[in-house]
């Protein structure tokens, strides 16, 4: 299992890479964050304060770790990815970040140093066992008391729109992901001692809170 998802398909890698060009787009798109409204309400959310050692996890860009470190210039940011070429528009945004190349299951952090994990739009396209070890990794690397933000798209009321959501699941090889998303709070209880979900401004999003 280890060895499987170290070695990611090439194919999945390339296509983040391809991505990373339109990525931003995107997400405002899609979101309907065109202010950048959701990242100021994750981050807020989060109450990082002064010396915290935060992870945005799946960082893509970096616009979820930028935001942290503009809100909390005195935080300890990483933003971590396994796409070179989403590191590399991330690294074009901020140099105050340490960046770091690595899979989502397995994270290059020592055990309880970490005070806020953070993970948006990103956690549905992880695969099967690949998101219980993510689970896993996030619980072992906080801090008692850590905190683990998961911010996600809500499933599309439109129905043209809700078809094309569905289709970019499935186009990930996420074939179990409705499966999760149906099933997402009792999951994350089981990593989890207290879990809570909230709305975010634009209604097009969720904010999933597990505090460890």
């Amino acid at each position: 299992m280890a060895g499987n998802l170290l070695t990611m398909r090439r194919w999945r890698r390339k296509y983040y890479d391809i991505f990373a060009k339109f990525y931003d787009w995107v997400i405002r798109v899609h979101s309907g964050d065109v202010s950048e409204r959701l990242r100021e309400f994750l981050v807020k959310k989060a109450s990082i304060k002064d010396g915290m050692r935060v992870i945005d996890l799946c960082t893509g860009t970096g616009s979820v770790a930028v935001k942290v470190k503009i809100l909390c210039p005195r935080a300890c940011v990483y933003g971590i990815d396994f796409s070179k070429g989403m590191l590399k528009k991330a690294m074009e945004k901020s140099k105050d970040i340490n960046w770091i190349l690595a899979t989502a299951a397995f994270l290059p952090i020592k055990d309880q140093s970490i005070d806020v994990v953070l993970c948006s739009h990103a956690f549905y396209e992880l695969k099967g066992a690949e998101r219980f070890w993510t689970l896993g990794e996030i619980k072992r690397v906080l801090k008692p008391e850590g905190k683990f933000l998961l911010m996600e798209h809500e499933v599309p009321k439109n129905r043209l729109i809700r078809m094309l959501y569905y289709i970019r699941i499935f186009s990930m090889g996420f074939y179990d992901g409705i499966g999760f998303i149906k099933r997402e709070m009792d999951v994350l209880k089981l990593f989890f001692r207290k879990v809570e979900k909230l709305s975010s401004p634009t209604g097009r999003s969720k904010l999933i809170l597990g505090v460890k």
